[in-house]
Parts: structure tokens; sequence; C-alpha cells
């Protein structure tokens, strides 16, 4: 795989060294106000409280799917896809912040919720799916779509 995850920038920019502490999280409704933004919204990279809301969503449920498939190679590759495509939204507005140098406001952003990003991090991290499916080409697709800015 090309690239480590983007926990390593929420890791290294909350500046959280306390131990996180161990959260359970059950999947968001459909209408979850991190998950559909009010129709009045402004563009996501702009709103950098509900990217960090969403950011840690994302987290969240990687270290969900991950946890689900273990090291079933090809089921980790289309939960990756299905997260894909439903945070698409993440992916596209952090590039923009990260391009417009705007890395120290997200980052104060993400800071209150930084225990729970370490937690889900750890947990992405410590999963069995990525020693075991890292060197898989279609994973290593999914997974860098998820985590890298759109072309």
């Amino acid at each position: 795989m090309k690239r480590v995850l983007w926990v390593a920038l929420v890791l290294c920019s909350c500046g959280n060294r306390q131990p996180a502490q161990p959260t359970k999280r059950t999947p968001p409704p459909v209408a979850d106000a991190a998950v559909v933004a009010p129709a009045d919204a402004g563009p996501l990279d702009r709103d950098l409280p509900r990217l960090a809301t969403r950011a840690l969503a994302l987290y969240q449920d990687v270290a969900a799917a991950f946890a689900a498939v273990g090291e079933d190679c090809a089921a980790a590759t289309q939960k990756l896809g299905e997260l894909q495509r439903s945070y698409a939204d993440v992916v596209a507005a952090n590039a923009k912040v990260m391009h417009d140098g705007r890395a120290q406001e997200l980052r104060a952003a993400l800071a209150p919720h930084s225990a729970q990003l370490d937690a889900a991090a750890q947990a992405i991290v410590g999963a069995k799916t990525l020693p075991k499916c890292s060197q898989d080409a279609a994973f290593a697709r999914a997974y860098d779509a998820l985590f890298e800015a759109p072309p």
C-alpha cells in the first residue's frame, strides 16, 4: 500500500498523549446530522467542526468494518468501497483544507474528538485486516481511494 493511514495525521495533529479510552459506536441512523448536512450548510471544507465530526464517523466506520470482516480481504474491499462512496465529501474536503494550507485549523477542529479518533485509529491499525490485506491490490486501491484526494 502506498499510503499510511490518514489516521497518522490525526494522531500527530491532535496532541492528545493520554491513553485513549475504548468507545463503543453504534451505526448512525441514515438521517444522522453528522451524515446529512442541513440544506443551507456551506461546503464541508469551510465547516471544519462538521468536517471533524464526519471524519470521526469515517474512522469509526472503518474500524467497525475491519472488526466485522477480519481477514476476509474481498469483504474488506467491498466495505471500503461502500465507505468511499459514503464519505467522498470528507476525502474531498480534507484534501481542499490541506491544499489551502489550513491544517492547523483542521487540527483545532479535530482536537475535541482526539480520544475517539485515537481509539478508532488504534482499532484500525490493530485489526487483522491491514496486515492480511495490505498486499492485495484491490484492497490497496479501495483503501487509497478512501483516504486520498479524488483525482
